[in-house]
């Protein structure tokens, strides 16, 4: 079956688009970290964004996963119902699990997906192989543990492991990952936490996304504006849960990523 041409994305664009208009921004969620108690910091979270009153009667944990599950299944049937090809769709959907998008992305024939795809599995390499090193777990283990499909070789993390980490992170300077990775190190061997090297790779990621913004017509953006609305969820969450248990507004606020306006 021929894939649809761009031209057929062109009322998914413009919806996204509008959509795009309602997606909270890095320093509403900063705020809402600073919040009093968790209903202030939803209620900042609501008057910014497109959620239902449910977010702002939340109690607890319980209701509000309830509520952000019904939202990630408005998004798959949005997203569904808009974009042209099973593919990049089934990609979308299995963002936590790279390696099993992989077929799906290579299937599409869209380099764009593809592209975000093998950063996501070279950026899920270097998490695996950073904590490895941390917890000493023994060179076969890893190699087991390792995400194939990536633009990094295995080889090249098996080369080097073993070395300090921020010897390790020097191998790979003609990457597009040395800097966050060199950042998040240094603030590991510091304070003992890989919190800021998994922030920055969620602001690499996003900052990959943005680029669909440039891209008139085809299923770019609408794939870029799903996954943009699921690391949104993440972040209603992460906030939630983090003033439900009175978490220091600077613990919240470190972990809160980039985001895609």
């Amino acid at each position: 079956m021929s894939r649809p041409s761009r031209l057929e994305y062109a009322y998914a664009v413009g919806r996204v688009h509008a959509l795009e208009n309602y997606l909270i921004h890095q320093a509403v969620f900063r705020e809402a970290a600073e919040a009093t108690d968790f209903v202030s910091a939803l209620k900042i979270v609501y008057d910014a964004g497109n959620y239902g009153e449910d977010l702002i009667k939340v109690s607890n944990s319980k209701e509000l996963d309830a509520v952000l599950f019904r939202e990630e299944e408005n998004l798959k049937n949005l997203v569904g119902a808009i974009l042209l090809e099973k593919d990049i769709l089934k990609v979308m959907l299995l963002d936590e699990s790279p390696e099993e998008a992989l077929a799906p992305a290579e299937r599409s024939g869209n380099a764009f997906i593809l592209g975000y795809v093998k950063c996501r599995i070279d950026t899920g390499n270097i998490k695996i192989f950073c904590r490895s090193m941390y917890l000493e777990i023994p060179e076969e283990k890893f190699e087991k543990l390792f995400l194939p499909g990536g633009t990094i070789a295995p080889q090249d993390f098996v080369g080097c492991y073993g070395l300090a980490l921020h010897e390790a992170c020097d191998r790979f300077q003609a990457t597009a990952y040395h800097d966050l990775w060199k950042r998040g190190v240094d603030v590991f061997l510091e304070r003992q936490t890989f919190v800021e090297l998994e922030r920055r790779i969620e602001d690499f990621l996003m900052s990959y996304l943005r680029r669909a913004k440039h891209i008139t017509f085809g299923p770019e953006p609408v794939f870029a504006y799903g996954l943009a609305k699921k690391r949104e969820l993440a972040l209603v969450r992460l906030l939630g849960l983090g003033k439900m248990m009175k978490l220091p507004a600077e613990l919240i606020k470190e972990r809160i990523s980039a985001t895609y306006v």
